[in-house]
């Protein structure tokens, strides 16, 4: 397969050529990050790179690590398919997180992950607007005595996070969709990141002929994350209404298969759990659920 730098903002299509794809979990492409060293790397999935986001899963065996600390000049979040992890940031926060539940990191926060666990790991990942810049990995990274943990020799001299860490339990509702799960920008000033647990997660429904559960893990001026749940079928499919959207797209199936119908363009594609579809700007889709279960996809959008 071709080094990440090979396929940044053209897999599975160059930015000129988008269109709706299925791509199937064989059709991922595969790489270790970082390249030059596999004891402290993790097993890396691209699903869809483009100029408005990066779309993959990483993978970390049992008691791994991948280091050193990484960055993004976008915000990215992420969804646990398979936990616990432990995500660490430079700024000394360390967010403990389980199967199903979400992070949110702006851009420019240090960071990385350990699986403590004696299973393997695996993290949905979600960068946008830009997901690197000129060098993978990043070409200055920080040394251990400019971030902060247990005991760390400098934590003294390094801003105290205490009162720039918001609390993100209440109840959400409609009017924050745009600025969840804070205030992006105030976030991306401080450096402050958040787990997202499943109780955190803000809630809503996507249409009302045809409702479906919308659960955000982060929504916010670069994009949009998290979960579309839709109930199982009765007296034939169950179905969402049709959407489109100002900006690229990606669902990723969880519980499946779903069917993912274009109905302005009379095409169809089928789901199966682990793969991806992506949705250009513009074109209009709904989900359609043939089984007796709830299907679940995860969304990610740069503009709704």
């Amino acid at each position: 397969m071709a080094k990440l730098v090979d396929i940044l903002e053209n897999f599975p299509f160059s930015k000129e050529d988008k269109k709706p794809m299925l791509i199937k979990k064989s059709e991922y492409s595969t790489a270790l990050y970082p390249p030059n060293n596999a004891f402290t790397s993790d097993n890396t999935f691209t699903m869809v790179t483009t100029d408005t986001f990066m779309l993959g899963i990483y993978e970390l065996g049992p008691g791994g690590v991948f280091a050193p600390l990484d960055v993004h000049p976008g915000d990215e979040s992420y969804y646990i398919l398979n936990g616990p992890v432990v995500q660490r940031s430079g700024n000394g926060q360390f967010a403990y997180l389980e199967t199903g539940e979400g992070l949110f990191m702006p851009e420019g926060a240090w960071h990385c992950c350990h699986n403590f666990s004696d299973q393997k790991a695996r993290i949905l990942y979600f960068i946008t607007p830009k997901a690197w810049s000129e060098e993978i990995p990043p070409a200055v990274i920080p040394s251990e005595e400019e971030t902060k943990f247990y005991k760390g020799p400098n934590n003294d001299n390094l801003p105290n996070m205490k009162d720039k860490i918001k609390d993100i339990s209440r109840q959400g509702c409609t009017d924050d969709i745009g600025s969840w799960p804070v205030d992006p920008k105030e976030a991306r000033e401080t450096g402050a990141v958040y787990a997202v647990r499943d109780f955190e997660k803000l809630n809503n429904v996507h249409g009302v002929k045809h409702p479906m559960l919308m659960r955000f893990i982060t929504s916010n001026d670069y994009g949009h994350f998290g979960e579309f749940i839709l109930p199982a079928g009765g007296y034939g499919p169950r179905c969402s209404d049709p959407d489109s959207h100002a900006g690229d797209a990606a669902l990723y199936c969880v519980d499946g298969p779903v069917t993912v119908n274009l109905s302005e363009l009379e095409e169809s594609y089928v789901l199966e759990p682990e793969d991806t579809f992506f949705i250009p700007a513009g074109v209009k889709y709904q989900l359609v659920n043939f089984e007796a279960k709830p299907i679940k996809v995860v969304f990610a959008i740069t503009e709704l």
